[in-house]
């Protein structure tokens, strides 16, 4: 028998799932138009291509929200990842904040050797899902009365073993019913912002079997602060 908790997933994931079949079908659709010259709409060249870049988005977007389905069954079925990759980790976070759509500024208390014996692949991949939903939520913020900013900070301080990273932005400011709810695993009443709430909670799986931990500050007043650790081997 199923507890609350996981027939709430179940049925998100099953809810999900008809979303997304029914997306297809409209991609689907949309194909046939590319193919059928006759049945085109008459439009420009300029707005044919305006049609184009927006079907271009959207499947983007769809693939988005299928991997990130598809990532979340899997998680949810392994009980460890392999850490055997070495990580130099000032190296690794540098790369990833450049090229972002905000300034993100990196800050670190560890030297430049210092290296990390993980998985590289899913702490890239959690870095890349935190620094891209920080980037959209300043960018998003409807006032200018804050700097648009994003920080990444990584320290030894803090659990012993455990290398704790924090991804902070100046977005709009969350209720403490969101942030509770930020890292929690997807329910019936989130499909409409299936992208959001699996890669976040995907971050959670990732992170644990990282062998750390993941939360929301509670006491960060300027947007959203996510913490997160990973175990130093």
């Amino acid at each position: 028998m199923l507890s609350i908790e996981e027939r709430k997933f179940w049925q998100f994931l099953l809810h999900a799932m008809h979303d997304l079949r029914s997306s297809l079908c409209c991609v689907e659709a949309f194909t046939y138009l590319l193919r059928e010259d006759e049945r085109r709409p008459t439009m420009t060249y300029d707005e044919w291509c305006h049609v184009l870049d927006r079907f271009e988005e959207g499947y983007g977007k769809l693939q988005t929200k299928m991997g990130s389905l598809i990532d979340l069954a899997y998680y949810n079925t392994v009980d460890r990842l392999e850490r055997k990759d070495k990580v130099l980790v000032n190296e690794l976070c540098r790369d990833m904040v450049e090229d972002q759509d905000v300034k993100v500024l990196y800050l670190s208390d560890i030297p430049d050797h210092y290296a990390v014996t993980s998985n590289k692949t899913a702490l890239k991949k959690v870095l890349e899902i935190l620094l891209r939903h920080a980037t959209t939520r300043v960018i998003e913020r409807k006032d200018d009365s804050r700097e648009r900013l994003v920080y990444l900070n990584v320290t030894e301080r803090g659990t012993e073993g455990q290398l704790t990273f924090a991804v902070s932005d100046t977005g709009e400011l969350p209720t403490p019913e969101e942030n509770q709810r930020y890292l929690n695993p997807p329910a019936d009443t989130d499909v409409k912002k299936v992208s959001t709430v699996t890669e976040v909670y995907n971050c959670r799986l990732l992170v644990s079997l990282l062998g750390g931990f993941a939360y929301v500050d509670p006491d960060y007043k300027n947007g959203r602060r996510v913490i997160f650790s990973i175990a130093v081997q």
